[in-house]
Parts: C-alpha cells; sequence; structure tokens
C-alpha cells in the first residue's frame, strides 16, 4: 500500500517529519517497508518553458529547431520529440544540469545546429513513463518556475506492509486513522455533496442479485452526459507517485477513491449494458469472459460475476470486461460499489489467475457499511471532472441488515497481559480513538461496538491488542525472565530430532528433505497448487526411494539416506515419521583396503535404529524390509535397497527415562597410571570389578588402555594398565593424598586377584 505524505495530510494533522512518521506507524504495527522523496533532485533544477515555435532541422529528418521562453528569455533547442504542439509547456534542463541517468547537459551542434539545452521526458526526470514524447504541463503552470513546483513540490511517498488481517489499513483514511488515535488530531474526513438531477434511477436500471451467499451488499448509480477525457495534472501526479497510470477522468476517479478509502469501485459504460441492468450471480459452467487486460477466461459455477441481460461483464470484486469499459466514446457511466465474499474473490481470483488493486482489498475483508461513502464519493469526482449529470437516487440492496459486533474488555486483563496498569479512563479514550464506540462501561469492565472496516476485532484480547499498540510498546517495562525456560513438549520433540539428526549423520547418512505435497494419496486437497501437487503424504519411504533413484542416475552408488517429517492419516490426523534407505556398498574402494565386496544390508538399518534409541533413551523396534527386486529394477537401482520407517512422535511419547545433569568439577584431577600382570583367564570385568570393591573415595575414573603379552611377561599371563583418574569434589588435592589412595589400591587388587604390579 502506497500512499504519499502531503496527501495523508489533506486528512489528519501530522506534526511529525516523514522520519518521524515512518516510526511512529512502525511501532503501532504499521511496517513502512520504503520511504521515497519525490519532487527534489533534478526536479528543483529543470524549470518549465513554452514552445515558441518550431521547425524542420535541416541536415535531420526525425529533429526539430525550437524556439522557447524559459521565463528569462528565449532559447534554441534542438529536440527529438513530436508529441508536443507551439504554445505547449514543457520541462527544460538548461546547461550544468546532471539529469538522473548520468547525463551532463551542456550547450552543443546536433547536426550542425546549436541547441541550448534539453526538453525533457518524464522518464528522462526520473517520473514514472507517460506517453511517449515530452512531458506537456497544464497550460496554466507559470514560465520559469521549477518543474518540482508544477508538479506539487516535493512530498514522500511511503510504501507500508500490510497484514492480512488489517484491511482498513489499505487506505490513506485508514491510515489517517491511526494517525488521530495516536495524536488526538481529528480525522478530516471529506465532506461529499452531489446535484442529483434527472431521472429517477429507478427508471434507469435494476439490480436482481441471484448469489446473496455471495454478494451481500451492491449499489448502483448513473451518472449521464459526461466528457471523458484526461484527468487534471493533480490527480494524474497523485497515481503516478503511488505507482498507478492514469487512464481517464472516470477510471482515474475509482482508483483515487479506492486509494482513499480502501474500497474498490467499478465503472461500466452505461451504454453498453444489455438492457441497462445488472444482475448478480453465478457463472454457468464453461461461459465466457475476456477481461480489461484482454486475457481470456472460461469459468466455473462456483465464480461469482457481473452481468448484464446477456453476459458477464465483470469478475465481481476482481476485474471488469473488455466489452464494457470506459471508453473515449462513453457519454453514460453506471458505478458500482458493493460488497462481495472474501473466500469467493479470493479463490476466484487464484483460479483466473487475475489479481488487482480490488480483488486484494475484496479478499481481505471491504467495509460493507462504507460502500455508499464510496459511490457517493465517487460520484461527486466524477460531475466534478468529467461533468454530467448524476441521477435521482441510488439503488441499494442488501441481503441482510448490518449488525455490528460487541465486544467486553476488562481492565484487570488489560493490565494482567501488558504487565502494567493502564488507567481505565486511558483504555476508554484509546477505543474511542480508534473509533470504538464505548457503548457501556462500569468499575471492571467496558463494552464496545466494533465498526464494519475492523473486520480484525472479535475478542477481548484483540483489544488489548489495540491499548498495547497505540498506549506504546515502549511503556511496557521489561521484566527479567527466569534464567532457564520450562521445556515445552516441542522443545522436547525439537531436541530429540536433533539428537537423531547428529547420530544418523555421524553414521554417514545424508538427510533429505522432501516435499509434503505429492502427486497421490488418500488425503486429497480440495485447491491443489498443481496437478502433481494434489494430496498428503502418508509415508516417507516413496520419497526416500525416489532420492535414491536420483542419487544412482547421477552415477552415485553407494547412498544412505534419513529423513524427519510429518506424514499424514486419511482421517487427516499428522505424525512425524523417521525414515531410512540405504544402498551400496558399506565403504568404497581405497589403496588401503582394496575391494571390499561388502554391502549396506539390514544390519546397517538395525544399528543405525538402535544408535538413535539409546540417543534418545528409547527403545526402537521397527520393521526393516529389502524392497523387492522387481521394484528395485522398476526404480532402476542395481543393488540391494533396504529401508525403514517409524513414527518418531510416538516413540518420544513413550520416553520415560529423565536425563539428570551433575555440575561440572570445579577442581583439578590428578592421573595416575598402573599395570597388573594377571593370567590369562582374568577378564577386564574381573579387574574393574577388584577396583570398585577397593575405590577409593576420591577415585572418579577407571580406563583400561593397553594389553600386552609376550618379552618380560611369562607364558599364560598378560600385562593390563590402566589409567586412574583422582578428583575431590571440595578441594585440590595433595600429592600425599594421591599417593596413599594409589597404593591402597595396589595393595587391594593384589590381594583381590592375586596379580603382580608390573613396574613402568
Amino acid at each position: 500500500m502506497k500512499f504519499t505524505y502531503n496527501w495523508l495530510k489533506q486528512y489528519v494533522d501530522v506534526e511529525w517529519s516523514p522520519s518521524e512518521l515512518a516510526d511512529k506507524l512502525t511501532f503501532a504495527g504499521i511496517e513502512v517497508e520504503e520511504m521515497a522523496a519525490v519532487g527534489g533532485g533534478v526536479l528543483q533544477q529543470v524549470v518549465v518553458c513554452q514552445v515558441l515555435s518550431s521547425d524542420k532541422h535541416p541536415n535531420a529528418d526525425k529533429l526539430s529547431v525550437c524556439r522557447v521562453n524559459d521565463g528569462h528569455g528565449e532559447r534554441q533547442i534542438v529536440c527529438g520529440a513530436k508529441n508536443y504542439k507551439v504554445g505547449d509547456k514543457v520541462p527544460l534542463a538548461l546547461p550544468g544540469v546532471t539529469m538522473p541517468n548520468g547525463m551532463a547537459i551542456k550547450e552543443a551542434k546536433l547536426r550542425g545546429v546549436e541547441s541550448q539545452g534539453m526538453m525533457c521526458s518524464a522518464e528522462e526526470l526520473g517520473l514514472p513513463k507517460g506517453e511517449d514524447g515530452l512531458l506537456i504541463l497544464p497550460a496554466d503552470t507559470p514560465i520559469g518556475i521549477k518543474v518540482s513546483d508544477a508538479l506539487g513540490g516535493t512530498d514522500t511517498v511511503f510504501d507500508i506492509e500490510v497484514t492480512p488481517n488489517r484491511p482498513d489499513w489499505l487506505s490513506v483514511i485508514g491510515i489517517a486513522r491511526e494517525i488521530s488515535a495516536l495524536t488526538g488530531n481529528p480525522v478530516k474526513r471529506p465532506g461529499v455533496v452531489i446535484q442529483e438531477s434527472g431521472d429517477d434511477i429507478g427508471k434507469l436500471t435494476s439490480v436482481t442479485i441471484e448469489a446473496p451467499d455471495l454478494c451481500l451488499r451492491y449499489t448502483a448509480r448513473v451518472i449521464r452526459g459526461v466528457k471523458i477525457g484526461p484527468s487534471p495534472s493533480w490527480l494524474k501526479r497523485l497515481l503516478e507517485k503511488v505507482g498507478l497510470r492514469p487512464v481517464n477522468n472516470v477510471v482515474d476517479v475509482t482508483n483515487y477513491v479506492l486509494l482513499e478509502c480502501g474500497h474498490p469501485l467499478h465503472a461500466f459504460d452505461y451504454n453498453l449494458l444489455a438492457e441497462h441492468r445488472i444482475v448478480v450471480r453465478r457463472a454457468a459452467k464453461g461461459e465466457k469472459f475476456l477481461a480489461i487486460d484482454g486475457s481470456a477466461h472460461e469459468l466455473t459455477n462456483d465464480m461469482q460475476v457481473i452481468a448484464d441481460a446477456n453476459r458477464v461483464v465483470a469478475l465481481a470484486g476482481i476485474m471488469g470486461g473488455k466489452d464494457s469499459e470506459i471508453n473515449e466514446g462513453t457519454t453514460d457511466v453506471l458505478l458500482e460499489s458493493a460488497w462481495f465474499l472474501p473466500a469467493n474473490a479470493r479463490k476466484t481470483s487464484k483460479q483466473c489467475g487475475l489479481a488487482s488493486d480490488s480483488s486484494y482489498r475484496f479478499e481481505r475483508g471491504a467495509d460493507i457499511d462504507g460502500v455508499i461513502w464510496a459511490s457517493n464519493r465517487a460520484a461527486q469526482l466524477i460531475q466534478q471532472l468529467a461533468g454530467g449529470q448524476v441521477a435521482t437516487g441510488i439503488i441499494d440492496t442488501l441481503a441482510k441488515p448490518i449488525e455490528k459486533r460487541r465486544v467486553r474488555c476488562r481492565y484487570a486483563q488489560v493490565n494482567r497481559l501488558l504487565g502494567v496498569d493502564v488507567p481505565p479512563e486511558t483504555v476508554k479514550k484509546i477505543f474511542t480513538g480508534l473509533s470504538l464506540a464505548v457503548i457501556s462501561s462500569d468499575a471492571q469492565s467496558c463494552e464496545v461496538e466494533v465498526p464494519t472496516f475492523r473486520v480484525d476485532l472479535e475478542r477481548e484480547v484483540d483489544l488489548i491488542e489495540e491499548v498495547c499498540r497505540i498506549y506504546g510498546v515502549e511503556k511496557i517495562p521489561a521484566k527479567r525472565q527466569a534464567s532457564i525456560a520450562t521445556v515445552s513438549e516441542f522443545d522436547k520433540q525439537w531436541d530429540a530430532r536433533a539428537r537423531a539428526r547428529q547420530v544418523l549423520t555421524a553414521l554417514g547418512f545424508h538427510e533429505a528433505q522432501n516435499q509434503t505435497l505429492v502427486g497421490a494419496g488418500e488425503l486429497k486437497l480440495q485447491n491443489p497448487l498443481s496437478a502433481d501437487q494434489h494430496a498428503l503424504r502418508a509415508k516417507l519411504e516413496p520419497g526416500l526411494l525416489a532420492n535414491l533413484r536420483t542419487n544412482v542416475s547421477r552415477h552415485q552408488y553407494d547412498v544412505k539416506l534419513f529423513e524427519i517429517g510429518r506424514v499424514f492419516a486419511a482421517d487427516g490426523k499428522e505424525s512425524l515419521h523417521l525414515a531410512l534407505a540405504v544402498t551400496g556398498r558399506r565403504q568404497p574402494d581405497s589403496w588401503e583396503t582394496g575391494t571390499r565386496e561388502a554391502r549396506l544390508d539390514y544390519y546397517d538399518v538395525k544399528g543405525a535404529l538402535e544408535e538413535v534409541g539409546e540417543a534418545l533413551g528409547v527403545p526402537v523396534t521397527t520393521e526393516i524390509r529389502q524392497i523387492s527386486p522387481v521394484q528395485a529394477k522398476k526404480l532402476d537401482l542395481r543393488e540391494a535397497v533396504y529401508v525403514a520407517e517409524l513414527d518418531l512422535g510416538s516413540l518420544l511419547a513413550s520416553q520415560t527415562c529423565e536425563k539428570i545433569f551433575r555440575e561440572l568439577p570445579k577442581f583439578p584431577a590428578v592421573v595416575r597410571d598402573m599395570a597388573l600382570v594377571v593370567d590369562d583367564t582374568v577378564s577386564h570385568a574381573e579387574i574393574v570389578a577388584a577396583i570398585e570393591k577397593g575405590r577409593n573415595k576420591v577415585l572418579e575414573k577407571v580406563e583400561l588402555f593397553d594389553i600386552y603379552k609376550g618379552g618380560s611377561i611369562p607364558t599364560g599371563k598378560k600385562s593390563m594398565a590402566y589409567s586412574l583418574t583422582f578428583r575431590a569434589a571440595d578441594r585440590t588435592l595433595t600429592d600425599a593424598e594421591v599417593n596413599g589412595a594409589h597404593e591402597q589400591l595396589k595393595r587391594s587388587l593384589v590381594q583381590t586377584l592375586k596379580c603382580e604390579i608390573r613396574e613402568s
């Protein structure tokens, strides 16, 4: 949504600079994506001149030699444009001016004729491209003034990002309401006065709604005797600033009002409507429609259309038809202002591939109560800019009375959720400033009536969010949170996924990430994006098999893949699965190992799953299978393929073990080595058991690091060397303490194992 700083100030007093306004809007929840200054730069250096004469260039057929008045005297300019005439006023860049494209203007001879400057097009000045040739300025523009002043002076264009739940921000008046709530300055909504005359509208047209479930309100006005032509410069320049191309005075008015109040309108050529009447209905299956942009469409029965007595003349809320649009010969206009069901507008727009400023607003929810004001405002401006007579009355078909929501807000709940005490009077003042009428209140709460343009306000918490925005997020004090946040079920699942990924990648697996949408499945989508993505996947295995096929087709024959992702049952329930797929060699050939015939098999998959289960603290049991050779051949897989898939979510839900964390040691450790000469029949487990039996309280860890036979070791004996780590939890151990503990352990082992302590 684009608007300009000067335009906004027509509807509300703004004391802030453009940059301050951007900050205020951002803090209020309206993200300003871009700000652009217009009317400055080269426009303040280029002046307005008048063409006094234009003669053919003596040495070039496509050039003319002009005499112009720049307000200080006459100059000679060589020009290649053809769209001007003597007497026109156009921009003139004098010698010394540097254009936006970097070209420096200077006096020069063009094909032997001196040129003392350059007359400019809109594009050359950095403005939106208009008609080919020079930028023709209004006839009453003073000669010699800066072009920036001729175009309305300097301004700033704001481009804001509007969230889908706030269609009321898609208008200048909507933004003005926000500024009013922040400042207390009233909104200056334009007064609308229409001079109605001539026949009653009931004699000129009729409106029939055959699809009241899709169109709750439709209004029509008729303006007769209009004169189609260019819009005045103020309107053309304003539309150009916000990125719209001026068309003619009637169409430009509908675009202007759309941006002003946010309500889409459409103007039909009244005389191109069969029987001069409107029918709002569903399209017939296969019915044809040619849009204004020239695109042809075949319609379906679930699309809402605007028709005359014979044919479709518009897609409701999206785009008008080519054969009923306003054109140079139009003399009578039928003006539409309506409310269409957002869901249908969104669906039709997507199915037809048509998007417009109108559909963008109708899809999000237009203001059903603003239909009449928008129609009256447009009729007023059309009458001012295109002349004509507004027929007496307006057709207003309303399917059912407009009901406004009422929502109660408790002051205690405001303070509890925001963490700061907001006085009740401040809460009510904020609501009033946002055009929310306070219809009742007491010491504990107040009830407000929600205007129809606020489609987002449904619950108490929505009102509290409004208090937060306007009161000011910066006024809410920060509070120190607990150093360790409570772990949620989502956190646990995320951690489990991360551990599973870590284990599997360490085992040489690569992670695959496939599309959730597939071409075949039991759970089909009502509105698929494409024919090959019309269902939700029920298993991960097919995706992994397709990945294996892709790798093998690229000569990557040894592949180990896993995927963690969501799958969907026929009843719509979803679950988290883990799947593995392997094929090829366990280890590639190398000069160290030579040719290895070992292939990946059942036990590789089983071992990987057991490792995952151990990391997660849960037992893993699942069916591992080898896909049939026939299926493998269909997939162009030349080696055996093993796959497994398990319900990871259910597995994690059965997790019962708890992690126990111990504080990291604060004091240093001391390491001593010890070698025991024991009988060949003595096992490592027996030695560890003996160490445990004679363990000193400062012995922390025991590790076997060497087994040796032969040499000085007698036959039938072996030497087993251990590393012993000693540490105290409350102090640094002395050498005497460590030596004592070490010697005590030696004596205990000699006595228990009948072994010999080997000296180094």
